[in-house]
């Protein structure tokens, strides 16, 4: 069993969705993974709740900020720094979409577009460190990302977060593993190039 016990910098450790509908959302995962939902009571945090396997934080779910925003997950790589991680991040290409700001008394974030235009979150943890559980039945497992333009995205995460990309030994899969050197037999996220039939509006 592996569970988050301590936080390791400059790799993903938390996730959470933006729902047009948070009550289905919370609904749906909670039968699917057997998931519990404590929605937060503070209205500072605006009706989100964290997702719970067994007691331990899994991930989180709230409504979304505008209805310009997409219902879709977003993963948050665990730094330091969250301001010197967005400037890290404008300064290599990607796009500021969320400037640095504090969750309550949680933790700080921002939210960032890398060259191809995939959108995750860096998280600056305080009292929230990020998930307690990973890597077990019915948790997080693994972070990946299909991108149109997969070696500038590659090259990205390589400045800005120090990962080690891979490339599959397994003949015929275009596919990268990043970890934090070549010796990690497994890694910790990958991504590939997306497939010519996947339409450019599909999320990264």
């Amino acid at each position: 069993m592996a569970e988050a016990k301590t936080v390791v910098l400059n790799k993903p450790g938390w996730l959470d969705l933006s729902s047009a509908d948070a009550a289905a959302s919370r609904d749906f995962y909670s039968k699917l993974f057997g998931w519990s939902a404590e929605v937060a009571d503070d209205p500072q945090y605006g009706g989100y709740a964290l997702f719970k396997l067994d007691g331990k934080d899994v991930g989180g779910v709230g409504p979304r900020q505008s209805e310009q925003q997409p219902t879709a997950w977003t993963v948050y790589i665990l730094v330091d720094s969250a301001d010197a991680a967005a400037e890290k991040a404008k300064q290599a290409g990607g796009t500021i979409l969320a400037p640095p700001f504090d969750v309550g008394t949680q933790g700080r974030m921002a939210v960032i577009a890398d060259p191809s235009g995939a959108a995750f979150g860096v998280w600056q943890g305080a009292e929230h460190a990020g998930w307690d559980a990973y890597g077990i039945t019915g948790a997080v497992c693994w972070s990946e990302l299909t991108s149109h333009n997969f070696d500038a995205a590659k090259q990205f995460y390589v400045d800005v977060f120090g990962w080690v990309p891979r490339k599959s030994t397994i003949p015929g899969i275009p596919y990268t593993t990043f970890a934090f050197d070549q010796d990690d037999p497994t890694g910790f996220a990958g991504g590939m190039q997306a497939p010519e039939g996947m339409p450019p509006g599909v999320p990264s």
